[in-house]
């Protein structure tokens, strides 16, 4: 079970880092993240997200062969459960429920990646690159949670 936590915040860490640089398109659209982000904003973006995966992959790494400690745990934990929120906020309550035009003007730079989720009226619809990266991070969270039970 370790095993596939790690290998799973293994790929959420080369997701968060990379998914903004790398063209794959019709998942994502570099260009537009490019004129509307720039290289900066995104390489910061990129950092921040990175370390909030790259934080729990090492505590995990550090106990792979041994019972890691309950603050390790919760530690983790707090790192997927903010991340979750993140996701939560940004995009699905905006998408079930609506956002401000600002928000839905930040959003626009998504709107040629491919979707698959139907419309809500006028509301941001998450894409498809982040429906998957919001599922490997609500892994990781219950991971997480998992091990903060039967550790």
């Amino acid at each position: 079970m370790i095993k596939f936590f790690i290998l799973l915040q293994f790929c959420l860490l080369f997701f968060m880092l990379f998914h903004d640089w790398i063209p794959v398109p019709p998942l994502n659209d570099t260009v537009a993240l490019k004129k509307v982000d720039g290289n900066w904003d995104r390489l910061k973006s990129s950092l921040i997200n990175g370390a909030c995966v790259a934080i729990p992959l090492w505590l995990t790494l550090k106990y792979v062969d041994a019972t890691i400690p309950l603050s390790t745990i919760i530690t983790i934990l707090a790192f997927y459960l903010a991340l979750t929120i993140g996701t939560i906020c940004a995009w699905w309550i905006p998408y079930f429920f609506g956002s401000s035009e600002k928000h839905k003007q930040i959003f626009k730079k998504f709107k040629n990646t491919h979707h698959f989720l139907p419309a809500r009226g006028n509301n941001i619809i998450p894409n498809t690159l982040h429906v998957l990266l919001h599922l490997q991070i609500w892994t990781c969270l219950l991971f997480s949670v998992y091990f903060l039970f039967f550790r």
